[in-house]
């Protein structure tokens, strides 16, 4: 995988040099290239005809050597026709063949090829061994390789290279037929001669362009073994920077094929650094330092490389794949931003393959970047894909994608759905027991249980020992239960108790246990499995449930001490949830006991955290009345005041009116004494009770000096109460109210009156206290009949009633 990019666009690349499939280089003649060649021209005599002692003599001389001069100044025309003379004069002369090279030359330098071609073609085939038709043949190769026929070109440089004596033409003829043989695609004869020019290590120009073209056609037929030592040499000895551009990119593909991977990065990045290297060269230096870079895992390198040269990308299908690993460089990075950026750059090109494969990671990087409108990109990608890739992996992973989107926003029925499109049997197999456990995750959570038990099914049956497993079977326990299924579900609680006794689904386990319980209405069941959760896990989030849990089974047992405990723990462990229902559980606990005071602390602690709590009013009242019953008055207008509703006092049990009126009054708290009183009575229809009720309110009165009110009040009650304890209350009070007025006005220095009011007050206190009969009643009418006796005047009378006091109720303590 390291090379592989890198192979295809070179080999593609270096093709060109040797396939006559791609554009051939123009054949020009030697002279023409770019890499100087010696001219292959005829050999002149060693000395001119003036200085030869045995130079022939006659015309036939004399119109050469004049044609010969005017040639070598140039003047092709005149050249031409006196050389024709020549020809045409004497043909059988000695300098014949030269003549017709050196007219082929004229018509040459005149632009008239075809002319001069068959000037060419007579030295060649009509004198194969004069010492001009090396010259011609090497003439007639480079127009036949300029006119594309490379098969007559190589005839004819091969006959230049067999006859010529000069070893520059030689070369010169040896290469330029290896470059016959290379567009007519014939590699074995490319080879043998470009092997032929290489051979010859001294004075050499062609040695360099012809390792350079034999490296490259060896690494064309994979022979890298061979081909490597050629471009290593070149790189080692050239002077000309072209030639190491080339050899550089070529060593460093070649380098990178064998795994070298460093010796490949610094030679592409050294062929980078030199200006001759081609576009072409730059692009392929880039994918290979990108790749090479890619395959160490330094990505910061890739991206670096990357901006350096973004102005050389390779052209065609290398381009987006190239650029496919600077996204996933970016992305490898976690800069999934940048890594998009890239991705849609490769979405543009025509490479649909790669175009695929970008489309895929962008949306992978949408994935991860959280972005909002993943569904839709995925959507879109699944839908555009299914034309082209219908069956590849990332199309599957795509769904997938999709499905774990919707799951991580809890959106489960989306997820449910998408889940349902993913095959998981096609995914990689590390994937396969996630993706499954979580698609039974979201059918469980989006009310699908029946669904969510086969999956989880499926699941255990196919990963028995997976870490998930714990997990899997909790969630199908869960599963079972919203069936109702309440064996299996407890079946899988309990084995993963038993099976992964270390695993945290064992915290969920007991719990469920002790809710299914509870369900079953099992409280010993749910005791056991709630009082294990809270031993093994007291910092689980679910212990103020658990101890919620065995304070209410315990409750149903009536062990109320133990009830009392886990209810007071679960408020302490989660107040919010748990503490209305568990303060009332105690509240009743502490009420069926009848502990008033660890009732009244229930109740306080409560009302301490809600002052809103609503206490039942029937447990109120029982502790009213009893704190009543204890003379415990502030306490119980408290208590009592809690189980009244003055906005609509109808609703209130008239005996908390009662006996809240009663415990204003001990606690001289005159005015809510009267407006409970008042709600008594008005529910309360003429009867002891209302005698009693008025007796309350009476007294109340009395106490804000209000004589006149308190009297009507005893005049109401005495107008039904004709008998018994009721009318002696009432006339007990009748008496208070009288007295009071005498103290009243004896205060105001009205003595006599005074002593009136008195007299009148003790007769209402001797009714009760001579014709009732109660330890109550009785000895306090005796007690205020003497006591107003006194304050009348009348002493002796008043120590009758002591001493009867003392006779009758000798413990009897004077209020």
């Amino acid at each position: 995988m390291f090379s592989r990019l890198l192979h295809l666009l070179a080999l593609s690349l270096f093709s060109a040099h040797v396939s006559t499939a791609q554009q051939a280089p123009r054949a020009v003649a030697v002279e023409e290239e770019e890499r100087p060649v010696p001219r292959a021209v005829p050999v002149e005599p060693s000395r001119p005809a003036a200085l030869a002692s045995n130079k022939p003599k006659g015309p036939d001389e004399d119109l050469f050597d004049y044609a010969s001069l005017i040639y070598e100044r140039g003047e092709y025309t005149l050249a031409s026709q006196s050389l024709g003379q020549y020809l045409q004069n004497y043909p059988s002369g000695r300098h014949v063949p030269l003549a017709l090279f050196r007219i082929g030359e004229c018509y040459m330098n005149q632009k008239q090829l075809k002319v001069a071609e068959t000037y060419y073609e007579e030295v060649v085939n009509r004198y194969p061994t004069s010492e001009g038709a090396p010259s011609a043949a090497y003439r007639l190769g480079a127009m036949a390789f300029n006119d594309r026929d490379f098969d007559r070109s190589a005839r004819f440089f091969t006959f230049c290279e067999a006859k010529s004596t000069l070893p520059q033409v030689k070369l010169a003829a040896s290469f330029n037929k290896a470059r016959a043989y290379q567009m007519l695609g014939d590699n074995k004869r490319q080879l043998a001669a470009l092997n032929a020019v290489v051979a010859v290590t001294g004075e050499n120009p062609y040695r360099e362009p012809a390792l350079l073209s034999l490296g490259t056609l060896l690494l064309v037929d994979d022979k890298k073994a061979e081909a490597l030592p050629m471009f290593l040499e070149l790189l080692q000895n050239s002077k000309d920077n072209t030639t190491i551009a080339e050899a550089a990119i070529k060593a460093a593909v070649l380098q990178a094929e064998m795994g070298k991977p460093e010796e490949s990065v610094a030679l592409f990045e050294r062929a980078l650094k030199l200006p001759e290297t081609t576009g072409v060269n730059r692009g392929i230096a880039l994918v290979g330092v990108v790749q090479s870079l890619f395959a160490k895992g330094d990505y910061d390198g890739v991206i670096s490389n990357y901006n350096q040269n973004a102005t050389v990308l390779p052209e065609g299908d290398t381009r987006p794949k190239m650029l496919l690993m600077v996204g996933n460089a970016y992305r490898m990075k976690k800069s999934y931003a940048r890594a998009v950026e890239v991705y849609l750059m490769v979405e543009q090109s025509q490479n649909t393959d790669a175009a695929f494969e970008a489309g895929y990671w962008k949306l992978y990087c949408f994935y991860l970047l959280d972005d909002k409108d993943l569904a839709d990109f995925a959507n879109a990608f699944i839908q555009k894909s299914l034309q082209t890739h219908a069956d590849h992996e990332f199309l599957n992973l795509a769904r997938l994608i999709r499905a774990d989107f919707h799951f991580n926003k809890q959106r489960y029925a989306e997820a449910t759905t998408s889940f349902a499109d993913v095959q998981i049997e096609k995914l990689p197999v590390k994937l396969q027991p996630g993706t499954l456990f979580n698609k039974g995750w979201s059918q469980a959570e989006a009310q699908r249980p029946q669904d969510a038990v086969a999956t989880f099914t499926q699941f255990l049956n196919t990963y028995p020992n997976h870490e998930l497993t714990s997990k899997a079977l909790a969630r199908r326990g869960l599963a079972y239960r919203e069936t109702k299924d309440l064996p299996k579900a407890v079946d899988d609680f309990q084995s993963v108790i038993k099976n992964h006794p270390n695993s945290e689904a064992v915290e969920l386990s007991y719990l469920q246990l002790g809710l299914i319980a509870a369900e079953q209405r099992d409280p010993k069941a749910t005791i056991a499995a709630f009082e294990t959760l809270v031993k093994k896990f007291p910092n689980s989030p679910a212990a103020g449930q658990a101890w919620f849990g065995i304070g209410r089974a315990s409750y149903s047992l009536q062990l109320w001490d133990k009830a009392i405990q886990a209810l007071e723990k679960s408020v302490v462990t989660d107040r919010k949830t748990y503490l209305d229902q568990a303060s009332l559980m105690i509240i009743q606990a502490q009420y069926v006991q009848q502990n008033t005071e660890a009732l009244q602390k229930a109740i306080d602690d409560y009302r301490k955290v809600n002052q809103n709590a609503a206490i039942p009013p029937t447990v109120l009242t029982w502790l009213g009345l009893k704190l009543y019953d204890q003379k415990l008055y502030p306490r119980c207008t408290q208590y009592l005041s809690l189980a009244s509703t003055p906005d609509a006092p109808e609703n209130t049990d008239p005996r908390v009116w009662s006996y809240l009126g009663m415990a204003f009054l001990e606690t001289k708290d005159y005015e809510s004494c009267i407006k409970a009183t008042d709600h008594y009575l008005k529910t309360t229809p003429e009867s002891a009770a209302r005698a009693r009720g008025l007796v309350t309110k009476g007294r109340a009165l009395l106490g804000l000096n209000q004589f006149e009110a308190a009297d009507a009040v005893v005049q109401e009650g005495l107008g039904f109460a004709k008998d018994g304890k009721p009318q002696a209350l009432l006339l007990i009070l009748q008496g208070d109210v009288l007295s009071a007025m005498g103290d009243k006005l004896a205060a105001e220095g009205q003595a006599e009156a005074a002593q009136v009011k008195q007299g009148e007050a003790a007769a209402k206190f001797m009714i009760p206290s001579q014709f009732f009969d109660d330890e109550e009643v009785t000895p306090e009418a005796l007690d205020k009949a003497s006591q107003a006796l006194q304050k009348a005047g009348q002493s002796e009378k008043a120590a009758e009633f002591q001493k009867l006091l003392k006779q009758k109720y000798p413990s009897y303590q004077s209020k």
